[in-house]
């Protein structure tokens, strides 16, 4: 009887798609079962005599990870399309903060994050960046479904706005930079503009990348973090070591295996992982990968629980994309489907790069793990990603619920979202 109770409970309070839900809770217990495992190193050099307290810190996160979902998935998607611009602005104030001694936060040679003093508040403003852009990308190709073929219109105005994000981002985050370029390309893809467009999007970013790469190898000095990538170019091809500005050839060898350390090691743990691995907090490369908690965390998931674990972490990853694909076919309107398109591959996509660079299939990143990953900007930024996709969702069913005449034709609250138009 109190089980029946429970469900019903469930049913009523936590709408929307309930395989996202089941997925959002399996992924958080893995998380747990992740940071357990993983946290050992960074305990040590805390001077920590025991891993509970950061277990205790990251359930606490997760915790109020799944309240921002529930808040954020109770709100009409209408919201999120009148508030895009101002988003936009906030994220960028945010990230210019990253550049003021007040605000910045230096973490691994790198200012990524802001503090506001007096408070203790930190975050990421990249990953608060990355949601306000997709929201605004989907809002300009949703209104200007019939005019595409506009680049005044619609192609300028995206690409201003996320070349400036991506530069502001890529100061100190090169691999966010090209995150945020690459998911813009996609929302430009689904959004339908012209192939033509798109085909020279892609030859002056090819263009742009191939001089990036040369400037990085001849001259790193020009960006405050231009050594860092020129490292993990080399150690992921060691045959462009010779090309690089401060490689000594003779000792290329000797270089690559210092700067590829995390990859050797994410490597190791994979392969004593085997078919069932270790079993939970077994790991012993925990002690030898200082990122073992986030930029590498699945390294350490397949050590403790082999390559079946690994397989089934990427398996909730596919099934999130399934169901997002089967929410956006039941979209009738192009802002909130554009919106679950780009919110889903933003969370699958850096999953994939995750879980690539642990098996040195791509150079490191550090890109986090979505959702499991030791908490922090991240982990709650992914929350609020679930909460709009599980609020489009939960949106469409109502509406699916209701008589024919009853139905309003997006949102009786929005006259905007009437400027939108029905998915091909």
């Amino acid at each position: 009887m109190m089980y029946t109770a429970i469900i019903e409970f469930f049913k009523s309070q936590f709408k929307g798609d309930k395989v996202i839900w089941r997925l959002l809770f399996i992924l958080s217990a893995i998380s747990l079962l992740a940071v357990y495992g993983s946290i050992s190193l960074i305990a040590i050099k805390g001077n920590e005599n025991n891993t509970t307290i950061f277990l205790i810190k990251q359930a606490f996160t997760l915790g109020v990870g799944i309240a921002i979902t529930y808040w954020v998935h109770k709100l009409d998607y209408s919201w999120f399309f009148k508030l895009s611009n101002i988003l936009i602005i906030l994220s960028a104030v945010f990230l210019m903060l990253t550049f003021s001694s007040t605000f910045a936060v230096e973490t691994n040679n790198a200012n990524r994050w802001i503090q506001f003093p007096g408070i203790g508040l930190r975050f990421q403003p990249s990953e608060f960046a990355k949601i306000a852009l997709l929201i605004f990308i989907a809002k300009v190709l949703s209104i200007h479904q019939k005019d595409l073929g506009n680049v005044k219109k619609v192609l300028y105005p995206i690409l201003i706005v996320t070349l400036a994000i991506s530069v502001m981002v890529l100061i100190s985050n090169f691999s966010t930079a090209f995150f945020i370029l690459f998911t813009t390309v996609v929302m430009l893809f689904f959004g339908r503009i012209p192939w033509k467009q798109m085909f020279a999007l892609a030859g002056v970013g090819a263009f742009v990348g191939i001089f990036m790469l040369g400037i990085i190898l001849k001259a790193p000095d020009i960006f405050p973090r231009g050594g860092t990538w020129q490292k993990r170019i080399v150690s992921f091809m060691p045959s462009l070591a010779s090309q690089a500005k401060g490689y000594d050839a003779s000792k290329e060898i000797k270089e690559v295996m210092v700067d590829n350390h995390q990859v050797i090691q994410a490597k190791i743990a994979i392969a004593e992982g085997g078919i069932i691995g270790k079993a939970p907090g077994n790991s012993s490369q925990k002690y030898k990968l200082s990122q073992a908690y986030c930029d590498f965390i699945y390294a350490i998931i397949i050590e403790d629980y082999g390559l079946l674990g690994g397989f089934i972490v990427m398996g909730l990853y596919l099934i999130l994309m399934y169901r997002a694909g089967r929410i956006v076919k039941k979209c009738e309107y192009t802002f909130p489907a554009l919106l679950v398109i780009g919110l889903t591959f933003s969370m699958v996509f850096q999953a994939f790069v995750h879980m690539g660079v642990a098996v040195n299939l791509l150079p490191a990143t550090g890109q986090t793990m979505p959702i499991i990953s030791l908490g922090g900007t991240s982990l709650l930024t992914s929350s609020v990603s679930f909460g709009i996709i599980l609020g489009i969702s939960r949106k469409i069913d109502a509406e699916e619920n209701q008589p024919k005449e009853k139905k309003t034709k997006v949102n009786e609250h929005s006259d905007d979202l009437d400027k939108t138009q029905e998915v091909a």
